[in-house]
């Protein structure tokens, strides 16, 4: 029993310290948003007869309405109309397909060079879908947007000069906005959260010099990056990072366009988010163990091979968290006291992971001039408590990215649409009310993890629950398609 105890609390400290890598990383990247200047950007100011052919790919799935505003705001980009190319990529599993082509041909003005394209063959998700795309355009330069954002007029005259201005930057990302925000409190942290990712983490990324991840919309691709990195494939969950790390190994750069905002629309309910956030955290862990290996026997710097992994593996927290989780609760049922190095090092990483992530969280407001807004410190502290919530279903994806081969793309729902069976809550909801039970007399370094995971997993158990139960108007959605 000694030995077995032994056992377990050495796991137990190198859990946590791959925690501690990741919060050390947060903490990194707050410092270079701060203390690191960006770089240079070359933006050539071009007559329009000088300016390059442009293709806009719109990527839909049964989006309804959303497919028709993003194709009218693609329609209004400002651009020599014929150097403009736009194409609708309808992957649409559901109704008359003409019937797509009839509504967005009609807020189309005469003149814009745009197609409705569909595919036979729907394999490969997202990056089938724009890979086939691809198929039918030699355009030097791909903006893609998702169905949900809506660019400004202007997004191309700001962004598409970078990758004139540098040959070696891959893409140009530009930051996302939120449209509703405001429409709940899971929108508000959500919000939070991306705030910080695109102001702070990306930033950070940028300035320092570090690979940067395609954000999967709102950007710019050279095609011969695209190409170079060998395209779109479906291999993945998270074909935006799975490209973007391709071509970082082959040396291409990118920049991040933080001054250039497009709105777009976060997931409303738990339901919604919770399978977006599974989706992505099982596209990295694919992600890595497809790329991690190759990395790791190029040739590329120590440095730059560290923080390709990191990136990737950014989405272990849950798993880690897990893991934790697990075996402190097996050391306490087997009634041991923790070894003294364990219990101080479990106390340093709790105190670590808290600060850093509230730290980055108001940096990302800060950075946007939001702190002084209402509500913010409400806003931080549900960012920080509902990710919590997400434990046992993203452990659960990256159990599926390492031990199963089922590929199943879950698109995010948009407003107005509603899972129709599958989750509701329960799991969550249920593990938050056992864990505290469990967890009574745990020692008191892992006290705020487990105060968090408990308020975590019943927010969002029983945000689920209450959606189950709440008629929402529009279309329904089987999980799987």
């Amino acid at each position: 029993m000694a030995g077995l105890s032994i056992l377990l609390q050495c796991l137990l400290a190198c859990v946590l310290v791959v925690i501690a890598a990741l919060s050390i990383q947060l903490v990194v990247l707050c410092f270079f948003r701060l203390y690191r200047q960006p770089p240079r950007v070359r933006l050539p100011v071009l007559p329009d007869e000088a300016l390059p052919r442009v293709l806009v790919q719109l990527p839909v799935c049964d989006e309804g309405p959303l497919a028709v505003r993003v194709a009218a705001a693609a329609a209004r980009l400002d651009w020599p109309s014929d150097k403009l190319e736009i194409q609708v990529l309808d992957d649409g599993r559901r109704g008359d397909p003409s019937e797509v082509v009839r509504n967005v041909m009609s807020v189309v003005p005469e003149g814009v060079n745009l197609k409705v394209m569909r595919r036979n063959d729907r394999s490969g998700f997202k990056a089938g879908n724009l890979a086939f795309g691809l198929l039918h355009s030699d355009a030097p330069y791909v903006a893609i947007f998702d169905a949900d954002f809506v660019p400004p007029t202007d997004f191309l005259r700001r962004t598409v000069p970078a990758l004139i201005g540098d040959q070696r930057l891959a893409y140009a990302q530009a930051r996302w906005g939120h449209a509703n925000r405001t429409k709940n409190w899971l929108t508000r942290a959500q919000g939070m959260l991306l705030d910080a990712h695109f102001s702070v983490e990306q930033e950070a990324r940028f300035r320092g010099g570090l690979p940067m991840s395609f954000n999967g919309t709102a950007g710019v691709w050279s095609r011969k990056a695209i190409d170079d990195g060998g395209g779109w494939t479906g291999d993945t969950l998270t074909e935006d990072l799975d490209l973007s790390m391709r071509c970082a190994m082959k040396g291409w750069r990118t920049v991040l366009m933080g001054n250039v905002e497009v709105p777009g629309e976060l997931p409303e309910t738990a339901a919604a988010w919770r399978a977006q956030q599974a989706r992505w955290t099982k596209g990295h862990a694919q992600t890595a163990r497809k790329l991690l290996p190759p990395i790791w026997t190029s040739d590329m710097p120590l440095w730059k091979k560290v923080a390709m992994t990191l990136q990737m593996i950014q989405f272990a927290f849950y798993t880690l968290a897990f893991l934790s989780a697990v075996i402190s609760l097996t050391l306490m049922y087997m009634g041991v006291t923790y070894i003294a190095s364990v219990s101080a090092l479990g106390l340093s990483v709790s105190a670590l992971g808290l600060i850093a992530s509230t730290s980055y969280l108001y940096l990302g407001q800060v950075m946007l001039g939001r702190e002084r807004l209402p509500c913010i410190a409400r806003s931080i502290g549900l960012a920080v408590v509902f990710p919590s919530g997400l434990i046992l279903a993203n452990t659960r994806a990256t159990y599926e990215a390492f031990f199963s081969t089922a590929m199943h793309f879950h698109r995010t729902l948009r407003p107005g649409e509603r899972y129709s069976g599958g989750w509701r809550g329960t799991p969550e909801l249920v593990a938050g009310l056992l864990l505290p039970v469990f967890a009574f007399a745990e020692q008191a370094w892992s006290a705020p993890f487990f105060f968090f995971a408990v308020t975590g997993l019943v927010s969002i158990g029983a945000m689920g629950l209450s959606g189950s139960t709440t008629p929402v108007p529009g279309a329904e959605i089987r999980p799987g398609e």
